[in-house]
């Protein structure tokens, strides 16, 4: 990895969960929860539909005349051929690239795209959210919070897919915890009612041990919300050099994989491209790329660096921020083109 930045090694976890929640707050200064919806309702507005369309949709949407000129025509590979009557290419060029389009001067463009995601990091986004759904459910409804001395409760879970048919018993035995500590809180010597605690003893309630590594208590504070029993981010214990590293590898792996190199040829275009996007699944399962002093633009310049002018079998590479709010565009190249306003 290369940066001359930021040192994203020696940022300590408090500088990045820092910079998480600063992102956050530019996308909108909502509430972590309604935050969540909006990914929910991003999800939901792309289901069923073809990803890349949407994509390009709104790359060219800040991007108009990102080829150099007016795009004229446009539309995903298959149906560019079906709806032309044309033979497509031999197998493997018959489905690449994602996109194929025609500038104003009649000029045919080939636009391969690629998420930056770090599947890993969503399989095990994935995995917890299973667990942690069946917990949810498990909970139902959440009482109002009417302790004296608790704000919110994290709930810390081992990694055990949950049953069901322990669904009220489990409730029942995590109230009644919940209750007991707040009972205890003020009695405990030297007890401030600042700090938080933990519990990862559960000796007497066996559905707690059996799902749950502890219980964080997070104390009163001067504002309380309805969904007071909840997760811990996950993000914080990642480092967004990770990201870096997810696009580094992109990168590479495109500019080396052999079976673009005959492809202009054989799908007749005049150009190829490869443009990379930052979409919602990354926002909602990866760990984020900026940290302090280093945002998108700095991963674009990273990029760059990764690049070094040689885009192999494409003639031009974009890095892409399609979240609404946060769109950005720029051309990989030696001088790093900006492609929007922001």
């Amino acid at each position: 990895m290369r940066s001359n930045t930021t040192d994203l090694a020696s940022l300590t976890i408090e500088e990045i969960f820092r910079a998480k929640m600063e992102r956050r707050q530019r996308l909108a200064s909502l509430p972590f929860e309604k935050k969540i919806e909006i990914v929910d309702k991003l999800r939901a507005a792309v289901a069923g539909m073809q990803r890349e369309k949407v994509v390009f949709e709104s790359f060219l949407k800040i991007c108009p005349e990102f080829a150099g000129e007016p795009i004229e025509k446009w539309d995903m590979v298959e149906k560019w051929y079906a709806d032309r009557a044309m033979a497509p290419p031999p197998k493997p060029f018959d489905k690449r690239p994602d996109i194929i389009a025609l500038t104003a001067s009649g000029k045919s463009i080939g636009i391969e795209l690629k998420s930056w995601v770090n599947q890993e990091q969503i399989a095990q986004a994935r995995d917890r959210e299973r667990i942690q759904d069946g917990i949810l459910k498990a909970i139902g409804k959440q009482p109002p919070n009417q302790t004296q001395n608790i704000g919110y409760a994290w709930l810390l879970p081992r990694h055990v897919r949950f049953d069901a048919r322990d669904g009220a018993d489990f409730r029942d035995q995590l109230l009644s915890l919940i209750a007991r500590v707040d009972d205890d809180w003020s009695q405990e010597p030297g007890r401030e009612q600042s700090c938080s605690g933990d519990v990862d003893r559960f000796d007497e309630f066996p559905l707690l041990k059996k799902y749950l590594h502890r219980i964080r208590f997070r104390p009163t504070g001067s504002r309380r919300t309805a969904r007071w029993i909840r997760f811990p981010d996950a993000g914080r214990h990642y480092s967004p050099a990770e990201m870096l590293e997810t696009l580094e590898s992109t990168l590479l792996s495109h500019k080396g994989d052999e079976r673009y190199k005959d492809l202009r040829e054989k799908a007749g275009l005049d150009e190829l491209y490869l443009l990379i996007h930052y979409d919602f699944k990354a926002f909602a399962y990866n760990t984020p790329f900026d940290a302090p002093n280093f945002g998108f633009k700095e991963a674009a310049a990273f990029a760059s660096q990764v690049v070094d002018g040689d885009g192999n079998s494409f003639d031009r590479i974009f890095l892409f921020h399609i979240l609404p709010g946060e769109e950005a565009a720029f051309e990989i190249s030696p001088d790093l083109k900006s492609l929007s306003k922001r």
